[in-house]
């Protein structure tokens, strides 16, 4: 009965170190060595492509200072999981049409233009949604945001501070997402 208690306790204190260190281990590739921040602590730099294929920098986004609100997705025609969830999140923007300051972006990663166009064909987008669509084919997901699997969404306030990342499809019509979305503009507002 002895040597049953002490295999199950340094099992326990085994698991328990190795997640300890896992989890240091994890937090120390979200610091930059320069600083105690985490990497997308402010939205970064980046440049992505129209579907008519010009470059679309995101600060252009904040350049007149209205927008309050910026919410990035990544997502692709080739992710099952992305196409369950658009419709939701189509449905979702379309409840903010009428909030100025708040602009969704929706960047389709390593995609190819044509079956974007077919599979956007297909749903019913808002017509006055606050909706910018855009490409990825030059991995800038993945160089500067960190991102490496999709759906992924990011949110950033009006002076670009990052207030949450969804890793994942998300259940975009669930109340819990319109209320934290609420939270969010006011927080954002009060930076201003």
């Amino acid at each position: 009965m002895f040597l049953r208690v002490v295999v199950i306790f340094s099992v326990m204190a085994v698991t328990s170190l190795y997640v300890f260190w896992q989890k240091k281990s994890f937090e120390s590739q979200l610091v930059s060595s320069s600083k105690s921040e985490s990497v997308l602590a402010k939205l970064p730099t980046a440049v992505f492509e129209t579907f008519e294929q010009k470059p679309f920098p995101l600060d252009d986004l904040f350049t007149d200072g209205s927008l309050k609100l910026l919410v990035v997705h990544y997502w692709g025609t080739w992710c099952a999981p992305c196409e369950a969830e658009l419709p939701k999140l189509l449905t979702f923007i379309d409840s903010f049409k009428d909030k100025p300051g708040v602009k969704f972006v929706l960047i389709a990663v390593n995609d190819d233009l044509i079956k974007i166009q077919k599979h956007l064909k297909a749903q019913k987008i808002p017509k006055d949604a606050p909706i910018i669509w855009l490409l990825d084919n030059q991995d800038v997901h993945k160089d500067v945001f960190g991102t490496i699997r999709v759906p992924e969404t990011y949110v950033f306030s009006s002076d670009k501070t990052t207030l949450k990342k969804y890793v994942g499809p998300q259940e975009w019509n669930k109340g819990m997402f319109f209320q934290t979305f609420d939270e969010f503009l006011q927080i954002s507002t009060t930076k201003l």
